[in-house]
């Protein structure tokens, strides 16, 4: 037995041995590797610069980012650094404690500390980050902002534009003031364009200001409110007025005259003098400028107008909201004294009568009366659109239409024409957007129909008065839907709005594109983007809007228990006229001039006045009167010069149409009961006429943007160009007709004739 035990023993001691030798062998051949980490050039710390955290707070994190010289993220062990511990501790995770971590490595509780100031850092191998203040305080139960004491307030309730004012934010907790222990507010104003604020910081301090504390500097006209806020504290809103524009004055540059007269081509600039409700001249008000036809007379931003072609226009400035007059409720625009007239003459390379060459249009509303019948409710009737070619006056090729127009209006940029149609056959026709080129293009809007009443003078809105769209027709019905519906289309966007507005017959856009007036029956409704509709109730029906070209007034045909003409303020929405211009009878046409009417009673006013002239149609002639208001203010006074009438000379006549040449001079009119166009000579008021060739009887003419041709779509079949120099008819065009094919005029695939109606020439 002992034998045997040490011989065991002497086995346990050699696998003991060798079992040392083989570890000892292992760990000289795998000796343990140390990790090395870049040394950062630079760590940023986030959040930066100032804190604010209430006592016993741990929601806020820390967050470090080393870089190298090359601000690239590098990897390096960071630790995060308190200088006031008992304030503030910070975990090894960058989470932060007002107080006191039950531990740094696994936070669980927060102890809340003592108020105070710490700063943080963030460490690395030597290099540390630019330290952030927290300043921690008792919970902030509300801000309050008030005027620091010891400022002269505004004389009024705003501040003229480039004054200055300061502001102090307080912070309670329980009732009590804490502000010396929460660090840096936040300011904030809404609209930094009415007011721009400069708050005092440690790290950039203001003048005569100390933390807490911030100037306020009166900008852009208008109305912007003011918070402030820290440790997630907003303050109740502070608003602050920058005093609104009161009157805008234009002039033209180096000139005494307020019109403008230039060869095409040329121009000259406007200048606006623009004053506040303080009475102080502002400069640098955001002005939006517009003119009556930007085709012909264009304007920049800067008031700079260049002119294109022959003809004429006007230009106004207008403070115009939302860019200003800013969040002024109601609505607060502001438009000048006075447009600027601006008359452009042929340039020395042409002639007077051939100024221009002209994109004209020509189409059909598809119903014949021999035999019965209507393109629209026709089954396989294609309605056309046929341009007439220069320099003939050629018939052009033919666009085939998807439906059957009952309109056709031209923007004021000569860029697409809107015709629009009545039925929608279950949203398979709509308004249709005709592009000026050649051959012309179309696109349609199947949701949207009705006829075109007007297009905004910026070419954004098309307003349309018609049937809802599910109305179907009964087939080869003649008569087109009642207007039950109105809809304003967005040309940028290709959506309609569809507005609650039964019987729209008329409509027209102030020049600044804010507001448009539409009148349906017995009641007027103001239309803008900015506003919600209005509805201004009448004593009578309503036939005609019309804009002062300053954009001051909308004047209304009718609207009134007497045969009258009504005027509404366009800011105010209030009956603007003193006494109602009072007629023998309601007018059917109605036109406010660009030009003053010379020679006509004028109303007497103490103070300087604006002069508009109106053109108004009742048969047998027309009427033009003069309408005086005080220049400023939104719904400044207005009152009416005796209207003087001009018999026409051709007896009664049932007028649908007055067109008046943009230069002013001369306004037409035309009656579907007269074989001839009724001509008025604004400047020295006398009348004549232009016959058409056999008689034919005018149904819708069109004007050359020079005035020297006036196209008419004439009831024999035919397109009619009357010269308006020499007065004559000298040229008649008419339409392929082809039985084989079933071409008919302005429409293919039916026996009966589609005779023009619808015409329109290119701005």
């Amino acid at each position: 037995m002992g034998r045997w035990s040490a011989l065991v023993r002497l086995a346990i001691i050699f696998v003991v041995v060798n079992l040392v030798t083989a570890l000892t062998s292992c760990s000289s051949t795998s000796p343990t590797k140390n990790t090395t980490f870049p040394v950062p050039a630079n760590i940023t710390l986030s959040p930066a610069d100032t804190l604010s955290l209430d006592v016993g707070s741990a929601a806020q994190t820390f967050s470090a980012s080393p870089q190298n010289s090359n601000h690239t993220a590098i990897t390096t062990p960071v630790t995060f650094l308190s200088s006031n511990t008992a304030v503030l501790t910070l975990a090894s995770n960058g989470l932060a404690c007002a107080g006191t971590w039950d531990s740094l490595t696994t936070p669980q509780i927060c102890t809340p500390g003592p108020v105070g100031i710490a700063q943080v850092t963030a460490t690395s191998q030597g290099v540390s980050s630019p330290p952030t203040t927290v300043y921690v305080h008792q919970h902030i139960d509300k801000i309050t902002v008030s005027p620091i004491p010891g400022q002269t307030p505004p004389a009024g309730p705003c501040f003229s534009k480039g004054q200055t004012f300061n502001y102090q934010a307080t912070a309670l907790s329980r009732g009590l003031d804490i502000t010396a222990s929460v660090g840096t507010f936040t300011w904030q104003s809404v609209n930094p364009s009415v007011a721009t604020l400069t708050a005092a910081i440690a790290s950039t301090p203001v003048t005569g200001l100390v933390v807490g504390q911030a100037q306020v500097t009166a900008n852009t006209p208008g109305i912007t409110s003011l918070f402030v806020s820290n440790s997630n504290v907003t303050s109740e809103p502070l608003d602050f007025a920058t005093c609104p524009v009161q009157s805008i004055a234009l002039a033209v540059a180096d000139s005494t005259s307020p019109s403008i007269n230039v060869t095409s081509g040329t121009g000259k600039t406007v200048t606006a003098t623009v004053v506040d409700t303080q009475g102080n001249t502002i400069t640098g008000a955001p002005l939006t400028w517009s003119s009556s036809n930007p085709a012909t007379v264009a304007v920049s931003s800067a008031g700079a107008v260049t002119t294109s072609q022959a003809g004429g226009g006007t230009v106004v400035a207008s403070c115009t909201p939302p860019t200003c007059n800013i969040r002024l409720q109601p609505l607060l625009p502001i438009y000048p004294e006075s447009a600027v007239d601006v008359v452009v003459a042929p340039s020395s390379s042409t002639t007077t009568t051939s100024t221009t060459t002209p994109t004209v249009y020509v189409s059909s509303t598809g119903i014949s009366s021999s035999p019965a019948g209507n393109c629209a409710t026709s089954s396989g009737c294609t309605s056309l659109l046929i341009p007439l070619a220069s320099p003939n006056d050629t018939v052009g090729a033919a666009v085939a239409l998807p439906a059957t127009p009952n309109s056709l209006v031209f923007d004021r940029q000569g860029a697409k024409a809107y015709m629009g149609t009545d039925f929608s056959f279950f949203g398979s026709r709509g308004l249709m957007a005709i592009t000026v080129a050649s051959p012309p293009t179309v696109a349609q809007f199947k949701s949207v129909t009705g006829k075109v009443l007007t297009v905004s003078p910026d070419g954004q809105k098309v307003i349309l008065s018609g049937a809802d769209p599910n109305t179907v027709p009964a087939p080869g019905s003649n008569p087109s839907p009642p207007a039950t519906q109105v809809i304003v289309f967005d040309t940028g966007s290709s959506t309609g709005t569809t507005l609650p507005i039964s019987g729209a017959t008329a409509a027209d856009f102030s020049p600044d594109n804010l507001k448009a007036f539409i009148a349906a029956g017995s009641s007027l409704y103001v239309y803008s983007a900015q506003d919600s509709l209005k509805k201004i109730p009448l004593t009578g029906p309503a036939n005609a809007v019309s804009f002062s070209p300053e954009g001051a007034f909308a004047f209304v045909s009718g609207g009134s228990s007497t045969s009258s003409v009504t005027a509404w303020s366009t800011c105010g929405l209030t009956s603007a006229l003193t006494t109602d211009v009072v007629l023998p009878a309601t007018p059917s046409l109605l036109q406010a001039l660009a030009s003053d009417a010379p020679n006509l009673a004028l109303p007497t006013f103490t103070s300087p006045t604006t002069i508009t002239g109106i053109l108004a149609v009742e048969s047998p002639g027309i009427d033009l009167f003069r309408v005086a208001r005080a220049p400023a203010g939104c719904s400044s006074p207005a009152s009416a010069g005796t209207a003087t009438f001009f018999n026409l000379g051709q007896g009664t006549f049932v007028p649908t149409q007055l067109i008046v040449s943009q230069d002013q001079s001369r306004a037409y009119v035309i009656g579907s009961d007269r074989g001839a166009v009724l001509v008025f000579n604004i400047d020295n008021q006398s009348s004549s006429a232009i016959p058409l060739s056999g008689g034919a009887i005018p149904i819708r003419a069109s004007l050359t943007p020079d005035g020297t041709r006036l196209y008419i779509a004439a009831a024999d079949g035919q397109v009619h160009i009357l010269d308006t120099q020499s007065g004559g008819d000298v040229q008649q065009i008419s339409f392929p007709t082809d039985a084989t094919t079933l071409l008919s005029g302005l429409c293919r695939g039916v026996t009966f004739t589609c005779n023009p109606d619808l015409i329109a020439v290119k701005p």
